[in-house]
């Protein structure tokens, strides 16, 4: 459950010791009023050495990118209007993560958070800055599993397509028409939670990606921390004629894909003599086999040709059509992604992928 405003400047008023050397001597929620602008509160900040300032408060109970960004906003704007610029603008939140923090500092304005962390900067006087501390405040981020299963399809979909989208409605007919089955309701959350982050901007006009990288980087920790708790059913068999086994998946409109180093392979990024293909049902696999009297032996030590069963939509989403004796492959995102989490040999295929994602030139 995520603290309301005035939660945490009553939290901030309790743990004062936290922040020493500071002290705040005075606390004015009814100082200022501008129309139109509001600060939340004065604070009147005492140092050990004597030294004391006048700081300017914005809380933010959610401090996402945007959410500081506007707040920012908001006090530089008051001070200038108030014509004041002894007044120090400051930032108060549950936590202050590390993008936030650069914006502040790109702004000149200080922060403090309710985990003892802080940068305060009053130019050639005051400068503290104490950082490290870890988030206690977790349920304050609005993002929420956005980077994994159905969800993750919104942040791919803006990947393939980096000269964005006319409106969301385009954006769900892009992901529907590959392989997906998305909603409205569900894309709307997700772009709301990535324009929070200042990763997409959303206007009348277009939806678009503001920095692939960092959303690329966002899709591979939430594909990381969600595979460490999948239980994946690998099956495994000698199989002597494997072009036969191809043939008859495409005879037969068995849905698998290729995935691994055997896509990298196919896609000339990597060599294995592992056969690794996702299905969404192995018996489906079983059945067309020994209806056309394909021979596969159950093998789980030498066997070449691997089975994951899996009804994960991102790894069927943009993959390529199969043909008659060329198996069909996963994207070049799913793929990545796959090789960023297939430690020590994968990072190494993904760092050949990365720039042809970024550019939006895909194979897949």
């Amino acid at each position: 459950m995520r603290i309301t405003e005035k939660e945490v400047i009553k939290r901030l008023w309790e743990s004062a010791d936290r922040y020493k050397p500071l002290s705040f001597v005075k606390f004015d929620e009814e100082f200022l009023f501008i129309t139109g602008v509001r600060p939340d509160a004065v604070v009147e900040v005492s140092i050990e050495n004597g030294l004391s300032f006048k700081a300017l408060i914005e809380i933010a109970s959610v401090a996402t990118p945007k959410n500081v960004a506007e707040k920012c906003n908001s006090l530089l704007d008051c001070i200038r209007k108030l014509n004041r610029p002894d007044l120090v603008p400051a930032i108060v939140a549950p936590y202050i993560a590390g993008k936030q923090a650069k914006i502040l500092a790109e702004r000149g304005v200080s922060w403090i958070d309710l985990c003892g962390n802080m940068v305060v900067n009053v130019p050639g006087k005051i400068y503290i800055e104490r950082t490290g501390n870890k988030n206690k405040f977790p349920d304050t981020s609005p993002i929420k599993k956005i980077f994994q299963g159905t969800s993750s399809l919104v942040s791919r979909a803006l990947l393939l397509r980096p000269e964005g989208f006319s409106s969301q409605y385009e954006l769900v007919d892009f992901i529907n028409s590959r392989n997906a089955n998305i909603t409205a309701g569900t894309v709307s959350r997700v772009l709301k939670s990535l324009e929070e982050e200042l990763l997409i901007k959303k206007t009348k006009p277009l939806i678009a990606v503001i920095d692939a990288e960092k959303l690329l980087d966002k899709l591979t920790q939430g594909y990381v921390d969600y595979t460490k708790y999948q239980k994946t059913r690998t099956y495994k068999f000698a199989v002597d004629e494997i072009n036969k086994v191809f043939y008859v998946f495409f005879e037969r409109q068995v849905n698998y894909v290729a995935c691994g180093f055997y896509a990298a392979k196919l896609k000339r990024l990597a060599t294995t003599e592992q056969i690794t293909i996702f299905v969404r049902e192995v018996e489906q696999v079983k059945k067309a086999t020994e209806f056309a009297m394909v021979e596969m032996v159950p093998d789980s030590e030498f066997g070449q040709l691997c089975f994951i069963q899996t009804i994960d939509p991102c790894v069927w989403f943009n993959s390529s059509k199969a043909q008659p004796f060329v198996p069909a492959a996963i994207d070049d995102i799913e793929l990545y992604l796959e090789m960023m989490a297939d430690t020590p040999r994968g990072p190494k295929v993904a760092k050949l992928l990365k720039s042809q994602i970024l550019k939006g030139q895909f194979n897949g």
